[in-house]
């Protein structure tokens, strides 16, 4: 990778933070950001119409399998202590068996879902609970593209240019990232300043606009 860098005009990478760690490496190197594009449906429901939380991801992706396991051993029973009544509801392909053997009343396994518009809209806040990997987490943008607010460990949101409490509530703790979830989920206001701040986001980072602008300026035609 550090000979393809070196032989190239330019390098375009996911985040700020692989354009440091390169740039450590490789001091003269010209590396540019091109992230995660996304359109920006936008909010298609309010607070009061939602429930459950939601987590999106591809299992042959091995940080997503340990997420899961990890929330729902560790973090969803601490949850319905508070919010009995509230399920996870988990999507993605190639599920292992361990992943569809936690099935039960507070957890439901869709597996693939060919569309997922309509639970983006009927989820109340979306989970990240990821413990390791790096690059900018699709499951993040997608969610804050349509105004789910998003409750995330600080490796979900790495070159994300999230701010916790103002577009997102971090936590690494199973403690408090299930107190995240109860405050985020039982506060219409956090919820809905959370939304905005989440679209705002993604509007300023993970665009198809800021992707045009990136896209034009390497090839030198300005924004």
């Amino acid at each position: 990778e550090k000979k393809l860098i070196e032989s190239v005009d330019l390098t375009w990478v996911v985040s700020h933070v692989e354009q440091s760690l390169i740039l450590e490496e490789i001091p003269g190197a010209n590396i540019a950001i091109l992230s995660n594009i996304h359109d920006i449906p936008g909010r298609q429901a309010g607070y009061a119409a939602r429930n459950n939380l939601l987590f999106i991801g591809g299992f042959q992706h091995p940080p997503n399998v340990d997420a899961v396991l990890w929330f729902v051993r560790e973090i969803l029973p601490l949850v319905n202590r508070v919010l009995p009544e509230l399920k996870l509801i988990v999507v993605g392909g190639k599920m292992p068996a361990e992943i569809i053997q936690l099935a039960s009343a507070n957890v439901e396994i869709l597996g693939f879902v060919p569309d997922i518009e309509p639970l983006l809209a009927q989820a109340k806040l979306s989970v990240a609970p990821l413990r390791y990997g790096a690059g900018v987490k699709g499951k993040v943008n997608m969610s804050m593209a349509h105004g789910l607010p998003v409750i995330a460990t600080h490796a979900a949101i790495e070159g994300m240019h999230c701010q916790h409490g103002f577009d997102v509530l971090i936590a690494d703790d199973p403690q408090i990232f299930a107190e995240q979830i109860v405050r985020a989920y039982s506060d219409a206001a956090l919820w809905l300043s959370l939304s905005n701040a989440g679209l705002e986001n993604v509007q300023q980072h993970f665009s198809v606009e800021v992707a045009r602008a990136a896209v034009r300026s390497a090839l030198g035609l300005g924004r």
